[in-house]
């Protein structure tokens, strides 16, 4: 019987993100191997460490602020390693450097055995920052769009442009509109649907549905569909017929694997993971700045034929994903490869 894992989640989550998500999927996935999983509360796992009470805890980053405590505790018979989803120091707010924030985060980090990375890009951030430990690399998998008839449906004699992302500064969808405000003319046609949290940051988020609500222009082709759930998403990826993503900073980027799984066109700007979705794919785009991203979008509203032949071009995309019981059959192997933990 393989020894318990215990996976230490945030209070929200249920809530939509790629970190909940992976989290959801990741699980189901190695309970599926036989794989024995518990999920705790950050109480429960604070007082695992203070009673060192042996196991293996996966740490999601978010509860991070919440166990500072932990650090000056010894422990000999409980293991920790982090899910490292997202660390500010990849994207620290405006003002305060990405030194500052890594003095703040180093402390922490190295408290763990080992860390759990979605991508090569986050390992190799964790690696150039001196961290020594084990690094575990295990991508999100996808849940395989099998039939294919959505595509034949869809049309392209207007853009449908999708985002998934919830309204925060780090996905960048204010500077978006605020670009579109600028360069909008009215005799373009597209529609827009944003698909996202507005309670995370809700000054952010009012910021943009005002912006939107203002703009005539705006308001005529752009909607903000706020939060929905997993399930749902098949069917706002089989309507769209373009996705785009706004976000400075990925560390995966979930939503564009999936798009790309949905055979869409997809623009995206450089940042973190995010451009390796589009290497060497000719219906792919990652760009340097808002602007530029912008521009693009704009003309392709402008020149539909140009458009078609970007779509048509996605539909010939073939990429092999893999599944989420293969993420997790590689979660098991590598730890087991990395640790020797004895029942």
């Amino acid at each position: 019987m393989p020894r318990p894992w215990y996976f230490v989640l945030p209070e929200e989550k249920e809530q939509p993100s790629g970190g909940n998500i992976y989290n959801d999927r990741i699980i189901k996935a190695l309970a599926q191997w036989g794989q024995v999983v518990n999920i705790i509360s950050v109480d429960e796992y604070r007082e695992a460490v203070h009673k060192n009470q042996p196991g293996i805890y996966w740490v999601d980053t978010l509860v991070m602020n919440k166990i500072q405590d932990v650090l000056s505790t010894r422990i000999t018979q409980l293991h920790s390693l982090l899910i490292v989803h997202h660390l500010e120091s990849l994207a620290p707010p405006p003002g305060q450097s990405a030194e500052v924030l890594q003095a703040k985060e180093k402390p922490f980090l190295t408290w763990f055995d080992g860390f759990l990375a979605t991508s090569n890009f986050t390992r190799d951030y964790m690696l150039e920052q001196g961290f020594s430990q084990p690094i575990l690399v295990t991508e999100p998998g996808v849940d395989i769009v099998h039939d294919q008839a959505f595509a034949r449906q869809r049309t392209t004699e207007s853009i449908k442009a999708l985002m998934v992302a919830n309204l925060v500064e780090r996905k960048g969808v204010l500077p978006w509109l605020q670009y579109l405000t600028q360069q909008l003319e009215r005799t373009d046609r597209f529609t827009l649907t944003i698909i996202g949290r507005t309670d995370i940051e809700p000054n952010y988020a009012q910021q943009c549905l005002q912006l939107i609500q203002k703009h005539p222009l705006l308001k005529s082709c752009v909607t903000v569909a706020g939060n929905q759930s997993p399930e749902q998403m098949p069917t706002f990826y089989q309507s769209a017929n373009l996705f785009i993503s706004t976000a400075r900073m990925e560390t995966f980027g979930m939503a564009i694997q999936e798009a790309r799984s949905y055979r869409l066109p997809v623009l995206l700007l450089k940042g973190g993971y995010s451009a390796q979705h589009v290497l060497s794919d000719p219906a792919g785009f990652a760009f340097h700045d808002i602007a530029v991203l912008s521009n693009f979008f704009l003309n392709l509203v402008r020149e539909p034929t140009k458009f078609t032949t970007l779509y048509q071009q996605a539909q010939q995309r073939s990429p092999q994903y893999h599944t989420w019981e293969q993420s997790a059959e590689w979660l098991i192997q590598q730890f087991d490869q990395f640790f020797d933990y004895a029942p």
